[in-house]
């Protein structure tokens, strides 16, 4: 009979930790920026969990898995920010900066660790993850720069394709960059990336704009 109630415990118990993906997903992700994903083990998972390693196994066959899985969570997660707030805000330069800074609290912590052992024992999911989140982001950026032309915001004349991908880019190569090693504050560094593709692209008009909203948002000194 205890044996059975021991049993039943951890069916009924247990097993809804995993079932909570979001809060599985997400406290995997910090166990990966304090460890680092090579270090980080699936006996250690199950632990921090208080599962069994048969039953991780059971959700997840490799540990591959578990790291795709965090990395598409993640990705999502910044993603819906960012179609929330285009819904909130007509201007797509206000859009930029505000979904920016609402990924960058999603997406914007202390990650070295956590990429530079992605790029060394992962390299096919980290670039996997990277293409498919680029391709999202292009298409948002090109629908937020027509609307930008459209109203006067955005200059014509300029290679927006590249341009855009100068931006993702950025993003993607300053966690990994040795120039950037010691910048602590990733959510000003992520804004002046954000700030330095907008002035490029902006008409006068759209600069008073962006200077207006430097200062409403405090970037004056980014």
């Amino acid at each position: 009979m205890e044996t059975f109630f021991v049993f039943k415990f951890s069916f009924v118990y247990l097993y809804p930790i995993m079932d909570d993906k979001k809060y599985f997903l997400e406290k995997l992700f910090a166990m990966f920026h304090i460890y680092g994903v090579k270090t980080l083990t699936m006996d250690d998972i199950a632990k921090e969990f208080s599962i069994s390693k048969k039953s991780l196994y059971q959700k997840y066959s490799h540990k591959e898995d578990l790291i795709y899985d965090v990395l598409d969570f993640i990705s999502e997660e910044g993603l819906n920010e960012v179609y929330k707030v285009r819904e909130e805000y007509d201007c797509p330069i206000e859009s930029l900066l505000v979904s920016g800074a609402r990924m960058d609290e999603i997406t914007c912590k202390e990650k070295n660790i956590f990429v530079i052992q992605l790029l060394k024992y992962y390299p096919d999911i980290f670039h996997s993850n990277q293409v498919s989140v680029s391709v999202r982001i292009i298409k948002i950026l090109k629908e937020d720069y027509k609307k930008g032309v459209e109203i006067g915001y955005f200059r014509e004349d300029v290679s927006i394709d590249l341009y855009i991908k100068f931006l993702i880019t950025l993003f993607f190569s300053a966690d990994v960059s040795p120039l950037f090693t010691g910048e602590t504050d990733k959510k000003s560094l992520s804004v002046a990336m954000k700030l330095l593709y907008l002035d490029a692209i902006v008409t006068d008009e759209g600069k008073q704009r962006l200077n207006e909203l430097k200062e409403k948002y405090q970037y004056n000194n980014i």
